[in-house]
C-alpha cells in the first residue's frame, strides 16, 4: 500500500465496519455509506459475471470435413447470396477480387485541355498560390513551353476545377426560437451520389464487398470464428437479413466533429465526414479518392447570454444538428426503405439498401445523436439506460439497451401529454430531449443511432495525468523521451503540454492498444478481453475506495469509462475498432486547417474551405488516371529483359533481408574502428569459435585479419501475425547514424533452449567455403532478476535485465531472429527493461502466449 494511503487511528476515529479502515469523524458517515454502497454493487457484480454462460465460439468438431488442415479458412455466406459454404487452404484464401484492368482512359487529364494543364493546375493548388501568383506561373509556362498547353490565368483554371465535378451545395435551415424563426447555412453532397461514384471508379468499385460473410480458421480440433471487416461481423449479417434477397447493403460510416481552423481556435468548422463501409480498411482508412470524404458542413450556433443555461436553448442547439443533418442524410433516406438501383464498375447493375452502419464520434456529439441529455443527466449513456452513479462500472449489466423505435414511441408518448411538467417527466425518465431525431428518417431495421454509436478511446490521457500534479506530469515527460523509436509510432519528447488537431498522435502517446485495438478478433480473443474488463473494472472499485480518503469529493460516475462495457459488444457487431475509431477522420482535420489559412480571406469562409476539399478530391482522381496510363504505356512498352537477379545492395531470404550495404572491411579495420567498444573485443577469435560450432560448417574455420566481410545496418523481417495470418514484417535499425541519432533495435532470438531478447549491436556477412552467412552481433537480455515483482503480476510486464558486462557480446544467425522487439527502460530500477507489448497487435498476444508458457497467467 502506498504510504499516501496509510494512517495511524487515535481515539477520535472511527472505523468503518465495512472496509475496516479509521477516518476521523468529519465525513466519516459519507464515507460509510458510499462504502456500504460500493460492497452491494461489487457483490450483484461478481452475481452477474457469474451467471453469464462462457463464451460460445461456434466451434463445430462434429462437421469437420474428413480432409481439413490445420489453418484452413472456412467462409460461410450469408444465406440471400445461395453460396454454399466454402473451405480452403490458407495459402489459397485471399480477400481480394482478381479481375482484368481495363485499358486506361487515354485522356485521363480530362476536363482539362492537356496533361500539362492539368499539372501546372494540380501544382498552383497544391502549394496554395494566390490567384495572382497562378497568373504568373501561367505566363512563365507559356513563354517556355514545349508541349501544348491552354491555360491563360486564374480563371481559366477554377473555371476547369469547377467542371469536373459537382461540390457542396449550400441550403438554408428553420428552426423556431421564442416564436421566431432562426436560419442557418448547411453545405452538403449527395451521399448517394458519392457512394455511387465510388461503385464506378474501376479501380475502386471492385474492391468493394455487397455480401456477410462469417469466417474461421481451423485449429487442429474446431473452426475459431474471427472478425475484422464490418462485413465479417454481426450487424452487416443482420442487416442484409432485413432487405429482401436480391438486394446488397450499401453502409456508410459517418463522422462528425467540431475541428478548429485558426491557431487560437476563434473560428470553427463543423465538417461530416463519410466513408464506404464495403470498401476494405485499408481503402477506407486510407487518402485518395476511396477515403474519407467531407460531405457536409453543419452550422455552428453561437451561445446567447439571453438563454445561457437553459433547457430551451439546449434543445434549440441539438435542433439545429439535427435540422442541417437531415440534409447530409436525405439522399440515402428513400433508398434506405425502398431501395436504389446502381450500375457499378463492372455493368452490372444492382439494388442497393443503403444503412449508416457506423458512427464514428466522441461523447458530445452522441449525445447530440442520441438526443440525450449529457453526462449530468439521470441517465447519460448514448447506448443503455444505466443510472448516472453506477457510471464508474465496466462490468456487463442488465440494464435495457436502448433502440430508435423505443425513444420514438417514448417521445410519441410525450408529446401526447397537454402538460409541459408531465411531458419533461416522461422524457427525463430516460433523460432524452424533446427534439426530433433525424436519424429515425432512416429505416429502423437497418440503421438504428443507438447500435452505430461506437467506443472510442482517444483523447483522455493527458486529463487524467493532470489530475495528479506537476510531479507526475514531468515524470511522464522524462519517461515518454527515454522509450526508444519504433517504426510507425511516433517518438515525444514530452506530451503533458501539447494538443494535437487529430487522434494519431494521441493514440501513440496512450499506448494501450491490449485487446481492444487488435485488427482480427477471435471468439478467444474477445472472451480475454471481457475477462481483463472484469480485472479493470475490481481494480478500479479498489482504487476508489482507497483513494476516497484522500479525495472524497473525486466523482468516478463519468461516461466515458462506463461506455468500455460496450467494446466488445461492438466488436462483434461491426469488427475491430480500427473500422471506427476517429483517427483516419480526424486526420481530415488538418487540410481543412491548412485550407483556412493558406486558401480563404478569413471572411465566409466555409464555401472557400470546401472548394478547396473538392478540388483536391477532383486532384487526386486525376492524378491517379494519369499515372494509370503512364503505369500502362510503361508495361507495354518495357524490354523484356530477366529481372529476377540479386540485388548487389542487399542479403537476402524468405525470413529475413538485409540492407544499406557498406563497404567491404577487414576484420582488422573492424577491430581498429570498434577499439574503444568492449562489445567488439575479441571479435575474429568468438567468430571464428561461432562458425566452427555451426552443424553447416564441415571444415574447419580460421578467419584471417585479412579476411573480408561486409556490413549492413538494415534488416527487414518477415514473419507471420498473429493477429491476422498474414506476413508481417518488422524494419529494424542497426546503425550509428539514423535521422543523426544511434539507432540499435532489439530483437526476440529463438535457439534450441528457448527464446531470449537482445540488442543488435552489428550485422554482416562473411563467406565460409563459398557459402555466405548473415550474422548479427547481439548483447542479450538474460541476466536472470530474481523474484518475480508484485506489480509486474499485476500489470503483466514482462521484465528483462542487460547482462552487466559490455563484453557480453555473443554472434547469432540472423534467420534466428523471430522478429523485432521494444524495450522500454524501467525508471525505478536501473538496468531493468520491460517489453513494450503494446507496441503493435501482433507484440501483445505474443506476449501474452509467453506469459501462459512461463506460467505467468492463469
Amino acid at each position: 500500500m502506498s504510504a499516501y494511503l496509510q494512517y495511524v487511528p487515535d481515539d477520535r476515529q472511527k472505523v468503518c465496519d465495512t472496509c475496516g479502515r479509521s477516518f476521523k469523524p468529519k465525513g466519516f458517515d459519507h464515507h460509510q455509506r458510499a462504502c456500504k454502497q460500493r460492497a452491494r454493487e461489487s457483490e450483484e457484480d461478481g452475481e452477474l459475471w457469474a451467471s453469464i454462460p462462457p463464451v460460445q465460439d461456434r466451434s463445430e468438431p462434429e462437421n469437420v470435413p474428413e480432409h481439413t488442415s490445420v489453418d484452413d479458412i472456412r467462409t460461410e455466406f450469408h444465406p440471400h447470396t445461395r453460396i454454399t459454404t466454402c473451405i480452403e487452404a490458407f495459402s489459397d484464401f485471399t480477400r481480394q477480387h482478381h479481375y482484368e484492368p481495363p485499358c486506361p482512359d487515354r485522356h485521363p487529364w480530362l476536363p482539362f485541355r492537356c496533361q500539362l494543364d492539368f499539372e501546372v493546375a494540380e501544382l498552383a493548388h497544391e502549394t496554395a498560390l494566390t490567384h495572382e501568383q497562378t497568373t504568373r506561373l501561367i505566363q512563365l509556362v507559356q513563354r517556355g513551353r514545349t508541349e501544348d498547353f491552354t491555360l491563360k490565368n486564374y480563371a481559366d483554371v477554377r473555371n476547369t476545377w469547377e467542371a469536373a465535378s459537382h461540390r457542396l451545395t449550400p441550403d438554408t435551415i428553420t428552426v423556431p426560437l421564442d416564436g421566431n424563426d432562426v436560419k442557418y447555412i448547411v453545405y452538403f453532397r449527395s451521399l448517394w451520389d458519392w457512394g455511387v461514384d465510388l461503385l464506378r471508379h474501376p479501380d475502386i468499385g471492385p474492391h468493394c464487398i455487397f455480401d456477410a460473410q462469417r469466417l474461421s480458421k481451423f485449429d487442429g480440433d474446431s473452426f475459431i470464428r474471427f472478425i475484422d471487416e464490418p462485413w465479417t461481423a454481426d450487424a452487416f449479417w443482420e442487416c442484409q437479413s432485413q432487405i429482401p434477397p436480391e438486394a446488397k447493403p450499401l453502409a456508410f460510416i459517418l463522422y462528425a466533429d467540431k475541428s478548429k481552423l485558426s491557431s487560437f481556435g476563434r473560428e470553427k468548422g463543423y465538417p461530416v465526414i463519410a466513408q464506404l463501409v464495403n470498401l476494405p480498411v485499408a481503402i477506407r482508412n486510407g487518402n485518395g479518392v476511396g477515403g474519407g470524404q467531407v460531405v457536409g458542413w453543419l452550422p455552428l450556433v453561437k451561445d446567447d447570454p439571453k438563454y445561457k443555461g437553459t433547457q430551451q436553448f439546449a434543445n434549440f442547439k441539438v435542433a439545429v444538428w439535427h435540422a442541417a443533418f437531415k440534409k447530409v442524410l436525405a439522399s440515402i433516406i428513400p433508398p434506405s426503405k425502398h431501395g436504389h438501383w446502381a450500375n457499378c464498375w463492372d455493368d452490372v447493375v444492382r439494388l442497393f439498401y443503403t444503412l449508416v452502419l457506423i458512427l464514428s464520434v466522441d461523447y458530445e456529439e452522441q449525445s447530440v445523436m442520441s438526443l440525450t441529455r449529457g453526462m449530468m443527466s439521470n441517465f447519460p449513456c448514448p447506448i443503455c439506460l444505466i443510472p448516472k452513479d453506477r457510471l464508474s462500472s465496466v462490468m456487463p449489466h442488465n440494464y435495457i439497451l436502448r433502440t430508435c423505435q423505443a425513444m420514438n414511441d417514448l417521445l410519441i408518448k410525450a408529446r401526447a401529454e397537454r402538460r409541459k411538467g408531465q411531458r419533461e417527466a416522461i422524457l427525463k425518465g430516460q433523460s432524452i430531449r424533446d427534439v426530433d431525431n433525424t436519424f429515425h428518417e432512416m429505416n429502423h431495421k437497418t440503421t438504428d443511432v443507438h447500435r452505430a454509436l461506437c467506443y472510442d478511446h482517444l483523447h483522455i490521457l493527458q486529463v487524467l495525468i493532470g489530475l495528479l500534479g506537476r510531479d507526475y506530469a514531468v515524470k511522464v515527460d522524462q519517461n515518454f523521451d527515454a522509450l526508444p523509436r519504433w517504426r510507425n509510432m511516433n517518438h515525444f519528447d514530452a506530451v503533458m503540454a501539447i494538443t494535437f488537431t487529430d487522434g494519431s498522435k494521441y493514440e501513440d502517446i496512450f499506448k494501450v492498444d491490449l485487446y481492444a485495438a487488435l485488427e482480427v478478433h477471435t471468439t478467444k480473443t474477445i472472451a480475454a478481453g471481457r475477462k481483463a474488463l472484469q480485472s479493470f473494472s475490481e481494480l478500479m472499485n479498489k482504487y476508489i475506495c482507497k483513494s476516497e480518503a484522500l479525495r472524497p469529493d473525486k466523482n468516478w460516475s463519468f461516461p466515458k469509462i462506463h461506455l468500455a462495457a460496450h467494446l466488445f459488444d461492438d466488436i462483434e457487431a461491426k469488427g475491430a475498432t480500427r473500422n471506427y475509431n476517429t483517427k483516419p477522420n480526424e486526420k481530415c482535420h488538418s487540410p481543412l486547417k491548412e485550407s483556412y489559412q493558406q486558401r480563404t480571406n478569413f471572411k465566409n469562409v466555409a464555401p472557400q474551405i470546401l472548394r478547396a476539399d473538392h478540388w483536391s478530391l477532383v486532384s487526386e482522381f486525376i492524378r491517379g488516371r494519369v499515372d494509370e496510363l503512364a503505369a500502362y504505356d510503361a508495361r507495354m512498352d518495357e524490354d523484356e529483359v530477366d529481372k529476377t537477379g540479386p540485388d548487389t545492395n542487399i542479403t537476402s531470404n524468405f525470413h529475413i533481408r538485409f540492407g544499406s550495404r557498406q563497404p567491404k572491411k577487414s576484420l582488422e579495420a573492424i577491430d581498429k574502428r570498434h577499439i574503444d567498444n568492449p562489445s567488439f573485443r575479441r571479435f575474429r577469435t568468438k567468430l571464428n569459435a561461432f562458425l566452427n560450432a555451426l552443424p553447416t560448417v564441415l571444415q574447419q574455420v580460421n578467419m584471417l585479419p585479412s579476411d573480408e566481410i561486409i556490413e549492413f545496418r538494415f534488416l527487414k523481417v518477415n514473419y507471420e501475425s498473429l493477429v491476422d495470418f498474414c506476413q508481417t514484417t518488422d524494419y529494424l535499425r542497426c546503425s550509428p547514424r539514423f535521422h543523426n541519432l544511434p539507432r540499435y533495435d532489439c530483437v526476440i532470438v529463438n535457439t534450441a533452449t528457448g527464446v531470449f531478447f537482445a540488442r543488435l549491436l552489428f550485422l554482416f556477412t562473411c563467406n565460409v567455403n563459398d557459402t555466405s552467412y548473415p550474422i548479427a552481433l547481439v548483447r542479450s537480455y538474460d541476466m536472470p532478476i530474481g523474484r518475480c515483482l508484485q506489480k509486474d503480476k499485476h500489470l503483466k510486464f514482462w521484465r528483462v535485465r542487460l547482462q552487466p558486462r559490455e563484453t557480453a557480446s555473443e554472434f547469432i544467425l540472423a534467420e534466428s531472429i523471430i522478429q523485432g522487439v521494444a524495450l522500454a527502460p524501467d525508471p525505478t530500477i536501473p538496468g531493468n527493461f520491460l517489453i513494450m507489448d503494446t507496441v503493435d497487435s501482433d507484440i501483445f498476444l505474443r506476449m501474452k502466449q509467453m506469459h501462459l508458457a512461463a506460467g505467468h497467467l492463469d
